[in-house]
């Protein structure tokens, strides 16, 4: 069995790879155990988790709220689970965001293992320890920092997620092969798949260790994020957080090109590469009204003060935070992506 040792000041865990599915649910065992598990991924193992002790999460944003998490304690609560509870988070990101959040304040934090089922969740979102819940139209607005005890992964889940899930994935993944400036494995990337898992999960515990707690470094992470949650908000969610990144990614790379931080070759080069993982979304214009979008990204908490504050790339491959004072220049990269994505699709 492979694995990554990943520290962290709160707790040091490890991410523990299995050959097959059944190996992994085979290693699930303990004493005071609960599953939070995906719905679709109990629907597909039913025969495991049916007698055992669970909380079926719909997989949905709106399962990512205090009245949904207020449901995860009274069931814990009314079954008697105490300090010494392990829970055993099942499923993509949607879970690890809730799971983590209710393990971290049930009877102030309980132990946990993570179990991620989705590419994206496998390759980006399992590590780092943040856990976070959304609050009125405010995205992952309420959390803490709470590593889990233990990741498993088994490539097997993969195999059941529809194009759009798989595509979704390759959203983290594209972005921390530009990051770390290696843009050349962009071009077989659906090859080998747990070889990438691996790479972003490397990639990414380097950056954490660092600084685990999101105040320098790790802010680059947020490459595609500033439009990409906005978007994902517009949509209503429509577009899976992994292609809302991408598109939010197209327009950082519009928008170092507008501002001559990069030039016209590799802002085309990264433009068509990103492209290609969005064919399968169809967009709405209204989904990109900018000043929709505008307001949702200035209440971002990752912006502090007026400017809007994005990760933007220049020629030599370094990725800055840089604050945006001009709107216009805004304004025009997202009508350009919206058109260039409507086109390309």
């Amino acid at each position: 069995m492979r694995s990554i040792d990943i520290k962290s000041s709160i707790i040091k865990y490890k991410v523990n790879f299995y050959d097959t599915k059944n190996d992994l649910i085979e290693s699930l065992k303990g004493n005071n155990l609960i599953y939070l598990i995906d719905e679709n991924v109990y629907n597909l193992n039913q025969s495991y988790f049916k007698d055992k002790l669970k909380f079926i999460v719909p997989v949905s944003e709106r399962s990512k709220t205090l009245d949904f998490a207020s449901n995860v304690f009274n069931y814990l609560i009314n079954n008697n689970f105490k300090t010494d509870t392990h829970m055993v988070v099942i499923g993509g990101g949607i879970l690890q965001d809730l799971g983590g959040f209710v393990a971290s304040t049930f009877c102030r934090g309980i132990k946990y293992t993570l179990v991620p089922t989705t590419l994206l969740a496998q390759c980006d979102s399992c590590i780092g320890g943040k856990t976070s819940i959304n609050h009125n139209s405010r995205k992952n607005i309420l959390g803490t920092f709470y590593p889990p005890n233990e990741i498993k992964i088994s490539i097997d889940f993969l195999q059941t997620l529809n194009v759009s899930d798989l595509l979704s994935g390759y959203g983290e993944l594209i972005k921390f092969y530009l990051l770390n400036n290696k843009i050349e494995y962009l071009d077989n990337i659906t090859s080998n798949i747990q070889k990438h898992i691996a790479f972003g999960l490397n990639y990414k515990s380097k950056i954490i260790q660092i600084d685990e707690f999101d105040k320098n470094e790790r802010k680059l992470l947020n490459f595609g994020h500033t439009f990409g949650h906005a978007l994902e908000s517009t949509s209503d969610y429509k577009i899976p957080h992994g292609s809302a990144i991408i598109i939010g990614m197209l327009i950082a790379n519009e928008i170092s090109f507008k501002l001559n931080r990069l030039k016209e070759d590799k802002h085309l080069y990264i433009q068509n590469i990103l492209l290609a993982y969005i064919k399968h979304i169809k967009i709405k214009e209204s989904w990109f009204y900018f000043d929709t979008l505008l307001s949702l990204v200035k209440s971002d908490k990752k912006n502090t003060g007026d400017n809007i504050n994005m990760v933007l790339v220049d020629t030599d491959g370094e990725y800055n935070i840089v604050p945006i004072e001009d709107i216009k220049i805004l304004e025009s990269s997202v009508n350009k992506i919206y058109e260039t994505v409507r086109l390309h699709n």
